[in-house]
């Protein structure tokens, strides 16, 4: 994996104070005239997220959202998806494994043109 693979555009704060934010950066980040698809995730270790579960499929992974609240980045998450969802690989809205200790992080992983 590239060090540049991962990279960091965090926000933090409350869902409701951070969601047009987090809608129009990761709208300028998975234009389609840049990005072929894009699926949108939570993890507590970006690097090891992307290293080991996305490296062969992904080109790269932007970081977004930082929160110690496992609800606080799980409703984001779902708000991002649904806002998404005609565009986003994501099959569910959300909420799809044991993620450990916090810090959690917010991502998308872009497979670029």
């Amino acid at each position: 994996m590239s060090d540049d693979a991962v990279h960091f555009d965090l926000t933090t704060g409350r869902p409701s104070a951070v969601a047009a934010t987090l809608r129009r950066r990761l709208s300028a980040y998975t234009r389609k005239d840049v990005v072929r698809e894009f699926k949108i995730g939570i993890t507590n270790d970006p690097r090891g997220r992307f290293s080991n579960g996305y490296a062969r499929d992904y080109d790269e992974m932007i970081v977004l959202y930082r929160s110690s609240s496992l609800h606080s980045v799980s409703k984001v998450e779902c708000d991002l998806i649904d806002h998404n969802k005609e565009i986003t690989k994501n099959r569910i809205a959300g909420g799809g494994g044991n993620y450990g200790d916090p810090p959690y992080y917010l991502y998308v992983v872009l497979r670029n043109k």
